[in-house]
Order: C-alpha cells, then structure tokens, then sequence
C-alpha cells in the first residue's frame, strides 16, 4: 500500500460538492492502482460527514447510505483497505501537538508509518511538520 488517505483528502473525494472535489478525486484515480487504504477512523469520520446536515445540508445521507458510499469508494478495481492500528497512540508524539486539531493528523501519521506508507493529505501545515510520512496532493 503506497497511501492512506486523510479525511480531508478522502472525503473531498466522496463529495461531489466539496471545493476540493476535483483535486481529490483526480488524485486519487491515479494513485489507487499504486495501493491505497484509509484508517477505520477515517472510514467512521466519512460516514458521520456525510450524514451531517450541516456538512451536506439538505443532501445530508442515513446511516445505509452513508456506509454504501464509503464502501463503493473502497471497492472497484483497485480497492481501498481500510486499517486499524496495531498499537495504542505513541504518547510522545501526542504531546508535541499544539492544538486539537493536531492530534488526529499525528495519529494518522503513525499509522501510516506502521504501515510503512505516506499519509495523503492536503494539509499544508502536516506535510510540512511530517515530511517522510505525508504527501501533500495539491
């Protein structure tokens, strides 16, 4: 697997009226055949998006539909995995955070270092401070 995918990045790619709708999902046409996976945190974070009103208004999703969107996505010719951790979070990067935002981006940055793939993000600021373990795609 060359990439596990952010939610910025996976989700973009899953809505069609996202602003990063068309980067996303052109990026990642062409890095499925390369290997590809999101974490299950990302995979829950993308259904519970595309059930929200405020997210989709009124395009908003149920909980049947949300879960058939993200597993089409997955599934297809060059499938996506979707990875649970093997460890608990390492401690000593979660406290170099220094706002919330950060703690799933160096969460997600672990787990894609256990899985010996780049983070895809489109985060400026994590492919900045990470830049062995994420890939900006735009």
């Amino acid at each position: 697997m060359e990439y596990l995918l952010d939610n910025d990045v996976f989700f973009a790619a899953l809505y069609g009226k996202h602003a990063l709708h068309p980067v996303a999902r052109r990026w990642l046409d062409r890095a499925k055949p390369g290997g590809w996976g999101v974490a299950a945190e990302t995979y829950l974070a993308a259904v519970r998006l595309l059930m929200n009103p405020a997210v989709m208004k009124s395009g908003h999703l149920s909980a049947s539909e949300a879960v058939e969107a993200v597993e089409t996505e997955l599934a297809g010719r060059h499938p996506g995995r979707v990875i649970m951790a093997r460890r608990k979070p390492d401690q000593a990067m979660l406290k170099q955070a220094i706002g919330h935002k950060q703690v799933m981006d160096f969460w997600l940055t672990q787990i894609a270092e256990e899985c010996g793939c780049q983070l895809a993000t489109n985060d400026a600021g994590l492919a900045a401070a990470w830049p062995k373990q994420a890939h900006r795609i735009a």
